[in-house]
């Protein structure tokens, strides 16, 4: 699978002592996965890390801005926030953001079988 070098340092070098983490890539970006749970998105060089609604304020008073996208010409936000460099680059903060990030994450839903005629 492709990446780019920001994802790897993100996986390897921020991550990869604390966590193991797996991805995949989503339409052009990439989501992070702990445990099953999807906790973050990498897109190309910046990190954003799963929210809700609750917490937009907390991320948001921390210098954050919520992960946008346009679909079908119109900007589409998710709670998804984020994550300022001296967060990953400071082991305690980087701990206090991912337990707010993983205290929201859920596992995926599961894929509906397609019908078979």
């Amino acid at each position: 699978m492709k990446t780019n070098p920001f994802l790897e340092y993100i996986i390897y070098d921020v991550f990869g002592e604390v966590l193991p983490i797996t991805f995949r890539a989503m339409m052009g970006a990439y989501i992070l996965y702990y445990e099953g749970k999807a906790f973050a998105i990498v897109e190309k060089d910046e990190l954003y890390f799963k929210g809700s609604e609750e917490l937009s304020n907390w991320y948001m008073s921390r210098g954050s801005k919520q992960f946008m996208y346009l679909r079908k010409e119109e900007e589409t936000y998710l709670d998804y926030f984020s994550v300022p460099p001296e967060v990953y680059e400071d082991k305690i903060m980087l701990e206090e953001w991912l337990g707010v990030a993983l205290s929201v994450a859920k596992p995926p839903k599961p894929r509906k079988k397609k019908k078979v005629s």
